[in-house]
């Protein structure tokens, strides 16, 4: 019987292991040190619709090597790698959001590939997510392409993963502390008047992607999401829940970059590190 790990127990990581779950792969949800070891039954609703029974433990106590797919937090990597160095065999899959993560993986990088997700995730109760729409962008021939192939997640296939990701990161370090600082869902954020605003970014971000390809494509996804994308976009996730957001890995980057060349990041990026603040104490 075939196995896989998922990484990392969020929104994500709890969807990915019920869609990657079936009668034929046996799938283990990991979460972080001192999570009790159980069998649960976790379910998706929304754009597909499943349960599963998943033995959800601590990512230090799995004994067992299988192949890794690691949804975790962009700033949660560097803690978890020496577990997930353990796990791996092979090519570790790596769904975080964000740029400049070679740093997070240390000796690991060259190891992990990347596949990207356009769907949506929230959870609405501890053992429930709720998706909408999207698929995992997979390079074709790799290691991520095998194993969401039979999952309940379509599968586009890509031969630029690295542009790819850029485009991600395009759209995300828009949308995520946009829809965050004003709380709204990202399909309603051109109504509520920030036009001018996503304009703003878009021109700042621009200067750091690495070419006029990866803007356009950037600019595509992001235009997707404004007009069909019905979720709540993660960083407004975590500002609500008062957990920490992947700042510094989007919008921030731009800043580390630029500084004072991109004023609308920097003012965004302030901003959302002050709300998470704020949020945390509360």
């Amino acid at each position: 019987m075939l196995s896989a790990i998922v990484v990392g127990d969020g929104a994500v990581g709890t969807a990915v292991a019920v869609a990657l779950s079936s009668s034929a792969v046996t799938v283990t949800l990991a979460g972080p040190p001192g999570t009790p070891e159980q069998m649960r039954l976790f379910t998706v609703e929304g754009v597909f619709r499943k349960s599963a029974e998943i033995l959800h433990t601590s990512v230090d106590r799995i004994s067992s090597r299988a192949p890794v797919v690691v949804a975790l937090k962009a700033f949660s990597i560097r803690e978890a790698r020496q577990y997930i160095e353990r796990l791996s065999q092979g090519k570790i899959v790596c769904l975080s959001n964000g740029m400049g993560l070679d740093d997070e993986w240390g000796d690991l990088a060259d190891k992990v590939e990347y596949a990207v997700l356009s769907m949506g995730f929230r959870k609405i109760e501890p053992a429930t997510v709720l998706t909408t729409d999207g698929v995992v962008f997979c390079e074709t021939g790799s290691k991520a392409e095998g194993i969401f192939a039979p999952s309940l997640i379509p599968v586009k296939e890509v031969t630029d993963m690295i542009g790819l990701r850029w485009s991600k990161w395009f759209a995300n370090s828009i949308i995520n502390p946009v829809g965050a600082l004003y709380g709204l869902e990202n399909n309603r954020l051109v109504q509520a008047g920030f036009r001018p605003l996503i304009q703003r970014l878009s021109n700042e971000l621009s200067e750091c992607m690495p070419s006029m390809k990866t803007v356009h494509q950037g600019k595509k996804l992001l235009e997707w999401l404004l007009e069909h994308s019905t979720n709540k976009c993660s960083m407004l996730q975590d500002i609500e829940n008062g957990h920490p957001t992947e700042i510094d890995f989007l919008t921030g980057l731009c800043v580390m970059r630029s500084g004072k060349d991109c004023p609308e990041a920097n003012r965004l990026v302030s901003a959302i590190k002050s709300r998470s603040e704020q949020a945390g104490k509360q």
